[in-house]
């Protein structure tokens, strides 16, 4: 903060890598929830994929490893 109390830009960022992914899957939650109410689908859909994958970095998705999306493993 700034001597006058005033936040400085990006004071209030998350500042890991999994705050980050935590945050961005809240945002992606709010934004498909509009995406639908607004009758978007495919949008929507491209949100719901970024708030899981956002969600796998986060590691709220137990049994998943961060860093490789579903069906994209090595074959």
């Amino acid at each position: 903060m700034t001597k006058d109390g005033e936040r400085r830009a990006g004071e209030d960022r998350p500042s890991s890598r999994a705050e980050t992914a935590a945050y961005l899957e809240a945002m992606a939650e709010d934004m498909v929830r509009l995406a639908r109410r607004s009758g978007l689908p495919t949008l929507a859909y491209l949100l719901d994929m970024a708030r899981m994958e956002a969600r796998t970095h986060a590691g709220r998705d137990a049994g998943a490893s961060a860093g490789s999306a579903p069906g994209l493993g090595d074959a």
